[in-house]
């Protein structure tokens, strides 16, 4: 039992780090389709954060919150990282 556990937490670790490879190859794409259309989408991701930083504590909890800001920390660091790659290039 011990090791189907192992198994399919090695199997869920390689599945998520596979979908965190797609979601990036993804925003790589967007930058080079719509650059314009990624400036904005990063503009509300930092835009998001910041009112979420700001905003009183959900009703749901302190643990709510912390799980929604680290979403969106996480949307605004991957747009920003690219957006930071993209003016490097140029």
């Amino acid at each position: 039992m011990p090791d189907d556990i192992r198994t399919s937490k090695h199997d869920l670790i390689a599945r998520v780090a596979t979908l965190e490879l797609l979601v990036s190859d993804l925003i790589d794409l967007l930058w080079r389709v719509d650059p314009k259309a990624m400036e904005r989408l990063a503009a509300d991701a930092d835009h998001d954060l910041q009112i979420q930083h700001n905003r009183i504590p959900l009703p749901a909890g302190e643990h709510q919150r912390t799980r929604l800001f680290n979403v969106l920390q996480d949307r605004n660091r991957r747009l920003q990282h690219r957006r930071g790659r993209q003016g490097e290039a140029a």
